[in-house]
């Protein structure tokens, strides 16, 4: 279920009594502090403070759930990202040392060229680097469930999740390469996170409440 946010127009600011920076001072938590971080999350709780409505307060709630998923899933793929290139650099260095002889042996006296360099799927002096191919980083996912989740995604919402998280692009960046809107790449990465939700939702129950994750 999606968000609606109140509007911020002048008579909303008028009603809020804290500032954004002290909502800050409510908890040590980063997370917590991050999401306070949003003028849309303060302006939520300044309007539940000062009406005490339970409208206000679920929106808050389903704002936070949605947020930490975003932590949790960000902080999931930069692993698997991260793992994966580990694993690769691993598998390299063994393939090296197991074939140091063959590895080095010249080809070519012209050019210099070594076996390893030419045959290698990539030279030894490479990195694995980031890649903004949405299959890189589905062929890296290891959780089943994500790896289903991610597939069933359109083109456009794997791109988007890729450059994202994989690549570390901006909104405005994205929309450059995809030609749409900043707030159209917003849109489509939250449909797909919530794609993501409600799949998972379903293999793992214990973790969510009403299809939101909240551990």
């Amino acid at each position: 279920m999606a968000v609606s946010w109140p509007s911020l127009n002048h008579s909303n600011v008028e009603r809020i009594t804290v500032s954004p920076q002290k909502f800050l001072l409510f908890s040590n938590d980063f997370i917590v502090q991050r999401f306070f971080s949003y003028p849309e999350h303060c302006l939520l709780l300044s309007l539940f403070l000062n009406g005490q409505s339970l409208k206000y307060w679920k929106q808050l709630e389903n704002a936070f759930c949605d947020f930490y998923f975003e932590v949790r899933f960000t902080k999931y793929l930069s692993s698997t990202i991260k793992y994966a290139f580990i694993d690769y650099q691993r598998k390299k260095e063994r393939r090296e040392e197991r074939n140091p002889v063959i590895f080095d042996m010249e080809l070519n006296e012209e050019n210099n060229q070594s076996f390893g360099e030419k045959y290698s799927p990539q030279s030894i002096n490479d990195e694995v680097n980031a890649s903004p191919n949405p299959e890189d980083l589905l062929d890296s996912i290891s959780d089943e469930s994500v790896f289903n989740s991610f597939s069933d995604l359109t083109i456009t919402q794997k791109k988007i999740l890729t450059y994202t998280y994989s690549m570390s692009y901006l909104d405005k960046e994205i929309s450059r390469i995809l030609s749409i809107s900043p707030q159209a790449v917003s849109k489509s990465r939250n449909t797909a996170l919530e794609k993501i939700r409600r799949r998972m939702s379903i293999i793992y129950p214990e973790l969510f409440i009403e299809g939101r994750k909240i551990k």
